[in-house]
């Protein structure tokens, strides 16, 4: 945890930028790299009848944090992909807070 969605967002991209991303998301939140997952989604998107590439859109799935930690995390997220994709690319990050009691690892809740 936390565990991350990337949908939008080609493989190269997401192994282009995972060291420091998480890296900076263990800075942020003092948890352990081995246990972030970053996940790519390649379903495409659908818009008047034609599949089209759409924006980077990452979902954060994590146990509940403060609002400025919660911002700060949005933020480093949206700064990585700017950083690989352009700086005009549209981000998108929506936070999923997971309450321990409903998280369980090997069988046992948090």
């Amino acid at each position: 945890m936390p565990h991350l969605r990337f949908r939008a967002v080609d493989i190269e991209t997401v192994q282009g930028i995972s060291t420091r991303l998480v890296a900076d998301l263990c800075t942020l939140t003092g948890g352990k790299p081995e246990f972030v997952t970053l996940e790519c989604l390649t379903h495409p998107f659908v818009r008047d009848g034609a599949q089209e590439r759409g924006n980077p859109f990452v979902e954060l799935l994590w146990f509940a944090r403060p609002q400025a930690q919660q911002d700060e995390a949005a933020a480093l997220i949206t700064r990585h992909l700017k950083q690989a994709l352009g700086e005009q690319t549209h981000v998108v990050v929506q936070v999923l807070p997971i309450d321990k009691s409903a998280y369980y690892s090997n069988g046992e809740h948090y």
